[in-house]
């Protein structure tokens, strides 16, 4: 990428990290307000929920300054592991928060206390949850714009608490009818939920930092290239994965292999039946 295509990338970024503090600053200003009004635990912990993805926002933007600093043109690996790294970290930050909503419904469910239901509150839950929903285009427009792999766990973060907010509203609107502590039960499944996203996106965010290519994939080409008539012997190939989770292998080729009259040609064949077959892009470098 290049230096100006990369400050264009960041200042977007910043813009719609910018947005995405505002946002969930004021949902959790309203929700908090709302769950501590009605006494519900699931509305309070879908407001910290909301706190959360807040400083996450934040955390993502102080980041983005300091990484702002690497030159894509000279550490290009550096700048895509780095976002890899924030991935993996904000990940964790929804896993933490999860955990956390199922010791408060927990408690809650063991010490029951009365929740007061009112009308208005349930229309402005339920505004709340159209904000999440366009929060979460908002995100995926701006994640396929720029590629980001922290706007990809933001996207996934705002589809699932649009779905909590929705069970919240359900278990809002049923605590007027039954006489149990279904708050309890419905947070305790909003922080289930919570905990598979996160387990999943913590899963994915240290596939891509370290590297790791299916043992299929990785298979495919060893054999291709061992099948290759530019080797005497399996290559050494190291696989990086980038910020867009696209799959780079980069195979070492004896200085000699330069000498063969097909040699450009056999690596134009190589590179295309790797990416059609695997998916992985080839890179060749030459060692005496």
């Amino acid at each position: 990428m290049k230096a100006g295509d990369c400050v264009k990338k960041n200042k977007t970024l910043s813009v719609v990290l910018a947005v995405g503090i505002a946002c969930n600053l004021a949902l959790f200003l309203t929700k908090l307000y709302i769950g501590l009004s009605v006494n519900s635990v699931c509305i309070w912990s879908d407001a910290i929920n909301n706190l959360a993805d807040s400083l996450s926002c934040g955390l993502s933007f102080a980041f983005l300054c300091v990484t702002a600093r690497v030159s894509r043109d000279r550490l290009p690996f550096v700048a895509d592991k780095a976002q890899q790294l924030l991935s993996f970290v904000l990940a964790v930050v929804v896993m933490i928060v999860g955990f956390s909503f199922a010791y408060s419904s927990l408690e809650r469910f063991l010490y029951p206390t009365p929740i007061w239901f009112q009308m208005k509150f349930f229309y402005v839950l339920l505004a709340t949850a159209a904000v999440k929903l366009a929060m979460f285009f908002f995100y995926r427009f701006y994640a396929r714009k720029t590629a980001s792999g922290v706007l990809r766990v933001m996207q996934q973060d705002s589809i699932l608490d649009f779905f909590i907010t929705l069970t919240t509203l359900i278990s809002f609107a049923l605590t007027q009818y039954v006489d149990f502590a279904v708050d309890a039960v419905f947070g305790l499944l909003i922080s289930i939920l919570i905990c598979i996203n996160a387990g999943k996106m913590i899963r994915d965010a240290v596939t891509a930092l370290l590297n790791i290519v299916p043992k299929s994939k990785r298979d495919r080409l060893y054999e291709m290239l061992s099948e290759s008539p530019l080797f005497s012997s399996v290559p050494d190939v190291r696989f990086d994965i980038d910020e867009e989770n696209d799959v780079t292998a980069t195979v070492a080729l004896p200085q000699c292999a330069l000498k063969q009259a097909l040699f450009a040609k056999e690596c134009v064949r190589l590179t295309e039946q790797c990416l059609q077959q695997t998916g992985i892009k080839l890179c060749f470098v030459l060692y005496v």
